[in-house]
C-alpha cells in the first residue's frame, strides 16, 4: 500500500509542477507583451508567444527530467527489444535511432547558440534521420512476423517434419 501511496503523491507532484511551469509561461508571456520590446503590440505579441513557449518547452523537458531522476519514469529498459523466446536484450534498431536523433538534436542546438539562428534543415539530415527510423520500423515488422511463427519458422501448425496430430 506504501508504494501505491509514493506513486500517487509522485504524481500529484508532477501535475503541480505541471501546472506551476504553465503558470509560469502564461506569467512571463505577459510581462513580456506589456513591458517588453518592440514598437506596436503585433511585435510584442509575437516576442511574448516566443518567450512563453520557449519557457513552456523548458519547463517540459526539466519535468521529465526530473521524472526520470525520481524514478517515475523508468528508462532501465530504454533500448531493450522482447525476442522470439522472451527474453531481452539490446535492440541496435533503438540504440542508433536514439544515438542519431541526440546527435543531430545537439548539432542544431549548437549551431542556434553559436550563430543564434535556426540552421536550414537540409535533405541530407532528413535522409539520415528516415534511415534510421526506417530501420527501426522494419526491426518491428521482423519482430511482429516473427511472433507469428512458432520460433521454428513455420506458422504455428508443427515443426516441419512431424505430422501434427
Amino acid at each position: 500500500m506504501a508504494n501505491g501511496d509514493d506513486s500517487k503523491t509522485s504524481n500529484k507532484r508532477l501535475y503541480i509542477s505541471f501546472l506551476i511551469a504553465i503558470v509560469l509561461a502564461v506569467a512571463v508571456a505577459f510581462a513580456i507583451a506589456f513591458w517588453g520590446p518592440g514598437n506596436n503590440q503585433m511585435d510584442k505579441a509575437k516576442v511574448a508567444l516566443a518567450y512563453g513557449m520557449l519557457i513552456l518547452l523548458f519547463m517540459f523537458g526539466f519535468l521529465i527530467l526530473a521524472a526520470i531522476a525520481v524514478g517515475t519514469i523508468n528508462i532501465s529498459n530504454i533500448l531493450e527489444e522482447k525476442g522470439p523466446g522472451g527474453s531481452g536484450g539490446a535492440s541496435m534498431s533503438r540504440f542508433q535511432l536514439l544515438i542519431f536523433t541526440f546527435v543531430i538534436g545537439l548539432s542544431f542546438f549548437l549551431i542556434v547558440i553559436s550563430k543564434g539562428d535556426f540552421p536550414n534543415v537540409t535533405g541530407g539530415v532528413l535522409t539520415l534521420l528516415g534511415i534510421s527510423a526506417t530501420t527501426y520500423g522494419v526491426s518491428k515488422g521482423i519482430q511482429a512476423t516473427s511472433k507469428e511463427t512458432d520460433g521454428d519458422g513455420n506458422d504455428g501448425g508443427g515443426d516441419g517434419n512431424k505430422p501434427t496430430k
